[in-house]
């Protein structure tokens, strides 16, 4: 019996815990049933939102890519400048591109959910998205410098004799 009394305090922490962890998504249909929305309108959402994303991925790879070949064309001593331009205006496209995506897809997740807990709705994505999103931005990206202030716990405010960005001495 004393064997057991550790072994229940050191589980009863992790049952408890486990019990009140639903994911997002879980937190999201519930969300959803609240507002009053069928089995198949939060389908629809959940789809509108996995359609959003893939589409914003790939637009995300293309503009990675056109960068990457508009960076290329730049590296000769005098560079192609229509083709350039031509990189510029496929950027601009793809970028428009996306925007559409996204304000369409915003305006289909407003009909569904409503006007009156559309704003409500939007609150609770964003600070799902913002947790994931601080998540990431602790580590930078390959091929990417490292963020602004450092790596996580990297806090350090510069002392006298540090140089800043601009290579300039701090006093």
């Amino acid at each position: 019996m004393k064997r057991l009394v550790p072994v229940l305090f050191l589980l009863l922490p992790v049952m408890l815990f486990a019990q009140d962890a639903k994911s997002p998504k879980d937190r999201e249909t519930a969300m959803l049933k609240r507002f009053g929305l069928s089995d198949s309108q939060v389908t629809q959402v959940f789809d509108i939102q996995k359609n959003t994303r893939m589409t914003a991925r790939q637009d995300f790879v293309q503009l990675r890519l056109l960068r990457a070949q508009m960076a290329k064309a730049l590296l000769p001593v005098s560079p192609n400048l229509q083709e350039v331009n031509g990189y510029i205006t496929q950027i601009a496209q793809t970028r428009a591109d996306m925007m559409r995506a996204f304000v369409g897809a915003r305006v289909q997740l407003r009909q569904i959910v409503g006007e009156d807990n559309f704003p409500a709705y939007t609150k609770f994505i964003m600070h799902i998205h913002q947790r994931w999103l601080s998540h990431r931005a602790n580590f930078p990206r390959i091929g990417q410098p490292a963020p602004a202030g450092g790596m996580a716990g990297d806090d350090q405010a510069p002392t006298v004799g540090d140089t800043n960005e601009g290579g300039v001495q701090t006093e």
